[in-house]
């Protein structure tokens, strides 16, 4: 039954999350760029996880983007049975600095939700609030990122953290 609750609230809190996104979004310019990589997760609970994470960016002006995006990591080193399964979408600013050279750097910052997806995980659920660095870098079609994007999510009883590490293509 406290399980249940707490998801109803992330859900509640992530919806609103998205309202407040798109609402922002929808003032910002027309066409997003889109990004799809891959993540390695260490948390503080459930160890090394890996998985796949999209994201759609509406850049503002050169300096500012506002992102919503969302991944699915799984936590399977400890077998099938122990496996926790992970749906954490999130809403971002993004601030690119100025290029120094080959590789641009930026920070994201913003809020989301963590939300296990099968029954039996120990996972904590709830709101998250996350800071991170990250660097593009452009190849002739496309663009390629990596980002460390550490995030704090605040569970029922504890507060634990989380530390993905990623890398994809911006197109």
């Amino acid at each position: 039954m406290l399980l249940k609750r707490s998801r109803i609230r992330v859900l509640v809190l992530l919806s609103a999350f998205l309202l407040i996104g798109e609402a922002a979004l929808a003032q910002s310019a027309p066409r997003p760029n889109f990004g799809l990589g891959f993540n390695a997760v260490l948390s503080s609970t459930e160890g090394l996880g890996v998985g796949i994470r999209g994201r759609a960016a509406w850049p503002v002006n050169a300096d500012l983007s506002l992102a919503v995006g969302t991944g699915f990591t799984g936590f399977v080193l400890e077998g099938r049975d122990e496996a926790t399964y992970l749906f954490d979408p999130q809403v971002s600013v993004i601030v690119t600095m100025n290029a120094t050279g080959p590789r641009t750097p930026y920070f994201l910052g913003g809020v989301g939700a963590a939300i296990p997806v099968n029954d039996n995980a120990n996972a904590d659920s709830g709101p998250t609030l996350h800071f991170g660095i990250g660097w593009v870098q452009g190849l002739r079609d496309t663009v390629l990122f990596y980002e460390v994007d550490p995030t704090m999510l605040v569970g029922e009883t504890e507060i634990s953290f989380v530390i993905p590490f990623r890398i994809g293509v911006i197109f």
